[in-house]
């Protein structure tokens, strides 16, 4: 038996317009541009439009609401938009199965970014299959495909990188060897073999290889004219992320430079007007695919998450992001990273006005889609994170203190704004905590989280606490308790279980261990 067998990959083939059929079994590429047009459509994540907590549209958009940087909105426990929440139970409370909702029985399938993503990988693996044979012709046409092959090679790397890191343990020197990870399929052709699940190690020694690889194409092509398309500097970013994983700083710190070196600009805020902050045009964005779940979840007193108040307790009043990537209303944290700003469908400024929030912040309703991803954004900020982060382990705090003054002062009040003096772990900490503020709510935080817990240098751990109201499940808008759950240190729900779809067809793969997660407590209206 097996499980990554697509065999809609041949129907996809077959069925393109720009692929000569010359008999039932076999399809010709008549060039570069036919496997750009399957790369394009097909080999990068869609842009899927924002939409509620119906995360079967999107990609793993849960991993925003598994660690501490959003919470339920039921500051009052008022929540009338209770059916939203259900569908998040099983991964905001960090249940053995993620996809069971609050009674215990299904919801969600948990199987979904596991196919998706392996959907993905075999696109690609078909594309660097057949690229080769298109790197002759013109300049032009050679030159084309090869850099269609870098881009082909940074996907899988990218989605193995993903895949590791969401169903495998954090990379440890110690361990990678013997932590099971996924499978490596890294042919295109349709294999009826029981796949096996290859070692951490095994897992980023793939990532590294195919990501020097697209290095080796991409740096001999010129850039797509298009966010949506890798390019150098996406991969030399992708890299300094990776290595800062395996934590090998000194390389972490090189890639770091080299995006740096040729995108340097960040955005001052003291200059900032309104709008998003985050968007497909600014000068700091590198790369994005993939769609844009958390807008539409964390924008009005209905919905049913909200940004956390420890995260937003984490700015100084001095820090102009606290007011440009949030919005604040009573006790309710919104989320405007994204979005449209004041001013916005007519609306005229009213900070009293809870719909002149709604309005001038929720930009994005559900089914239209965003300009940059919440699962996959490259952008100039993160070098000089990783470059502070892998220069402070090294002991070079002079370079660390550099990098990250140099993201600072463009985010603070500029007439306030007093420099860093920290040294030693106080410094590790303030890049860290750095780090959590700039890159909130783009997909880092539970991996972070992940990573800092094996840290060789300054490891790091916390629990993470969860307060889930109940409300009755036939009057929905009726609040009955609230139960409140634990992430403890060194938990084993920061790896998820390899789906049950997965298993049932590769007899024999191991499982990751998960245990069973109750409530610790109840807090009633009177607290009691």
């Amino acid at each position: 038996m097996k499980y990554i067998y697509y065999n809609m990959l041949i129907w996809l083939l077959a069925s393109c317009s720009f692929l000569e059929e010359y008999s039932q079994d076999t399809v010709y590429v008549r060039g570069y541009q036919d496997l750009e047009e399957l790369l394009v459509g097909e080999g990068y994540m869609s842009a899927y439009a924002a939409n509620s907590l119906a995360y079967q549209w999107g990609y793993y958009p849960y991993i925003h609401y598994m660690q501490d940087e959003t919470e339920e909105c039921s500051s009052d426990f008022v929540n009338s938009d209770y059916s939203r929440k259900d569908q998040i139970f099983g991964y905001y409370t960090w249940q053995q199965r993620c996809g069971v909702n609050e009674q215990g029985t299904s919801w969600a399938d948990e199987s979904r970014d596991w196919t998706k993503l392996y959907y993905h990988v075999n696109i690609v693996n078909n594309v660097i299959d057949l690229i080769d044979e298109q790197i002759t012709g013109s300049e032009d046409e050679r030159l084309g495909a090869l850099r269609l092959k870098g881009e082909a090679y940074f996907l899988r790397g990218a989605y193995y990188f993903t895949l590791v890191n969401l169903y495998g343990k954090p990379y440890s020197a110690a361990t990678a060897t013997q932590d099971p990870a996924v499978p490596l399929k890294l042919s295109g052709e349709i294999q009826d073999v029981v796949f096996g699940r290859e070692s951490v190690a095994e897992v980023y020694e793939q990532i590294l290889s195919d990501l020097k690889t697209a290095e080796t194409c991409l740096g001999q092509t010129p850039d797509p004219a298009t966010v949506y398309q890798a390019d150098s500097t996406a991969l030399h970013l992708l890299l300094s992320r990776v290595y800062l994983y395996m934590q090998n700083w000194e390389q972490a710190l090189k890639y770091a430079r080299k995006v740096i070196g040729v995108r340097p600009e960040l955005r001052d805020l003291n200059d900032f007007n309104s709008g998003g902050f985050l968007d497909k045009s600014s000068e700091e964005t590198i790369f994005s695919m993939g769609g844009n779940n958390i807008v539409c979840n964390t924008v009005n007193l209905n919905a049913a998450f909200q940004v956390s108040g420890e995260l937003y307790d984490t700015y100084d009043d001095n820090d102009l992001r606290k007011n440009i990537f949030f919005w604040k209303y009573n006790n309710f944290i919104g989320y405007a990273k994204v979005g449209a700003g004041p001013g916005s469908f007519g609306q005229t400024p009213d900070p009293d006005n809870r719909e002149y929030y709604y309005f001038c912040y929720a930009m994005y309703y559900p089914g239209t889609r965003l300009g940059v991803s919440d699962n996959w954004l490259l952008r100039t900020a993160e070098a000089y994170l990783n470059g502070a982060e892998a220069a402070a382990y090294l002991g070079d705090e002079r370079t660390a203190r550099e990098l990250l003054e140099a993201l600072r002062v463009k985010r603070w009040d500029r007439e306030k704004y007093e420099p860093i003096q920290k040294t030693g772990e106080a410094l590790v900490t303030e890049i860290r905590d750095e780090r959590r503020r700039e890159l909130c709510l783009e997909g880092h935080r539970w991996f972070d989280l992940r990573r800092y817990a094996v840290c060789k240098k300054a490891p790091f751990k916390k629990t993470i606490e969860r307060v889930y109201a109940i409300y009755d499940w036939e009057s929905r808008n009726i609040f009955k308790y609230a139960e409140v759950y634990q992430l403890k240190e060194d938990d084993l729900a920061y790896v998820f279980a390899i789906p049950k779809s997965v298993l049932e067809f590769d007899k024999g793969m191991p499982d990751n261990i998960r245990e069973n997660r109750e409530y610790v407590r109840l807090i009633y209206r009177n607290n009691e």
